[in-house]
């Protein structure tokens, strides 16, 4: 809010004092008048002494009520001053303080509002630093029960082993066989939990390069046929680009791609087709992968990108997960000012991203 120069303090001071000393002028003019009167009719009767003691009466009547006046025209802004200091001071036992009452339009009022505006931005620092709390916490109980369930596995099969609890030798394999497998899961859980964390930092630095993006996507998706086969699983690429160009980090990029096509192979209904559409305008590029998904109005669309998240909403599923991909993948992107939303069209659940194109 503009403030005009007649509204500063200095003005209303100023125009204070004028009152009060209009008022003390006129209450002095009242006095000197009321003495006239007496000393004309008592002039014989008067002598020096009462008429210095009359003046000085006046003198003070007059002092007094140019103070009166002032004090009067200054007492609601001196209120709405301390009641701005009382404010201030209970920062003390409080996190942030409440919104303070913009009164007027002077000093005071500018200070309230730059007070409110730090207050603001106090309370945003809190409310993050909670968040920041509350999700080490989420971070640290979702991670254990993550990481408990493969060493659970290693621990037990490995004691089977050191103490030669196994039939023959086939079981012998078998039980290595699960060990090492888990010790993969623990591992790639461990690195999925390193890089989310990264990402998260303040100091997250990115190699951008000129890259194709058109190129990129055509290689990770062609080198992710052969998984989809297996799973029954038709992968179609629509791209009739041979060159889209975007200022990226190729490695990050090449996560958000894969994390995505992983998460269709994982939850793609056998028989069905995934298609992942490339198009692009003159200032964007856009990426849309679609898959057939089993119990689609289950899933929860506003929450497929939250840390843990699943989309088969059991942590005992088949498809082990570490529930950070798509967290991982939205993060990569904000990073290059894009954009990575999910929805739903009929059976089909759908990813769309989009890049700056140079």
């Amino acid at each position: 809010m503009k403030r005009k120069a007649y509204n500063s303090l200095a003005v209303k001071a100023l125009g204070a004092v004028i009152l009060g000393i209009v008022g003390c002028f006129i209450v002095m003019v009242s006095c000197f008048k009321f003495y006239s009167i007496i000393l004309y009719k008592n002039a014989m009767s008067w002598d020096n002494e009462y008429n210095i003691l009359f003046l000085s009466f006046i003198f003070i009547v007059t002092i007094s009520s140019f103070i009166l006046i002032f004090l009067l025209l200054v007492n609601r802004r001196l209120k709405y001053f301390k009641y701005i200091i009382n404010s201030v001071k209970k920062i003390d036992s409080l996190k942030y303080l409440s919104q303070l009452e913009e009164k007027g339009n002077d000093e005071f009022t500018e200070l309230a509002q730059n007070i409110n505006i730090m207050n603001k931005r106090l309370q945003d620092t809190f409310m993050k630093e909670k968040e920041i709390e509350d999700s080490k916490y989420e971070l640290i109980t979702s991670v254990s029960h993550d990481l408990k369930t493969p060493l659970t596995s290693i621990i037990g099969y490995s004691d089977l082993l050191n103490k030669h609890g196994y039939e023959d030798e086939l079981t012998r394999d078998e039980y290595i066989s699960i060990v090492y497998n888990k010790s993969l899961r623990l591992k790639d859980l461990v690195n999925e939990l390193f890089e989310y964390t990264k990402l998260t930092g303040n100091d997250v630095k990115l190699d951008l390069k000129r890259f194709n993006v058109s190129a990129l996507i055509n290689q990770i998706a062609g080198e992710s046929i052969i998984d989809f086969n297996e799973k029954d699983v038709e992968l179609v690429l629509i791209n009739p680009y041979k060159e889209l160009y975007s200022n990226i980090d190729v490695k990050l990029i090449s996560r958000v791609f894969e994390n995505i096509i992983k998460n269709a192979e994982k939850y793609s209904i056998s028989h069905s087709t995934f298609k992942i559409i490339v198009e692009s305008s003159e200032e964007y590029i856009e990426i849309h992968f679609m898959n057939k998904c089993k119990d689609i109005e289950e899933i929860e669309i506003n929450k497929v990108f939250e840390k843990f998240y699943r989309l088969d909403s059991a942590r005992s599923s088949e498809k082990e997960g570490s529930g950070l991909g798509l967290t991982i993948s939205k993060k990569i992107i904000e990073l290059h000012h894009g954009i990575l939303e999910a929805g739903k069209q009929g059976d089909n659940l759908v990813f769309n991203i989009r890049l700056d194109r140079i």
